[in-house]
C-alpha cells in the first residue's frame, strides 16, 4: 500500500518495527542515507525496494538524490585564496618591527 505523510501507530519514519510491513514515502526520504550506504537490514532493505517498485515519486526522489550526490563528488575543492594586499602589508609591518 501507497501512502503519503507521517504514520499514525506512534513509531518514527525511521522506525521499522518487527510489525511493519512496509514503508511508506516520509520513511523512504528518512532512510535514502542507509540506503545509498548499504547500511540497511537486509528486512527493511526488502521493503524499501517493493516500495520503489509501486512509487514513481520516490524513484523521482532517489534519482534526484543520486545526481545530487554525484554533482557534489564531482565539485573540485577551492583553490586557496592568495592573501590580500592589506594582510602582507600588516605581516611585513609586524615582521619589520620585531
Amino acid at each position: 500500500m501507497h501512502k503519503l505523510g507521517p504514520r499514525e501507530d506512534g513509531h518514527s519514519a525511521g522506525d521499522l518495527g518487527a510489525d511493519a510491513d512496509e514503508v511508506v514515502c516520509q520513511q523512504f526520504v528518512e532512510l535514502v542515507t542507509d540506503y545509498f550506504e548499504g547500511a540497511m537490514a537486509p528486512r527493511t532493505l526488502s521493503q524499501v525496494e517493493e516500495h520503489l517498485v509501486i512509487c514513481e515519486a520516490c524513484r523521482n526522489y532517489l534519482e534526484q538524490m543520486r545526481a545530487t550526490v554525484a554533482s557534489l563528488h564531482a565539485l573540485k575543492p577551492p583553490a586557496p585564496a592568495e592573501p590580500s594586499a592589506s594582510l602582507l602589508a600588516a605581516l611585513r609591518a609586524r615582521k619589520a618591527a620585531e
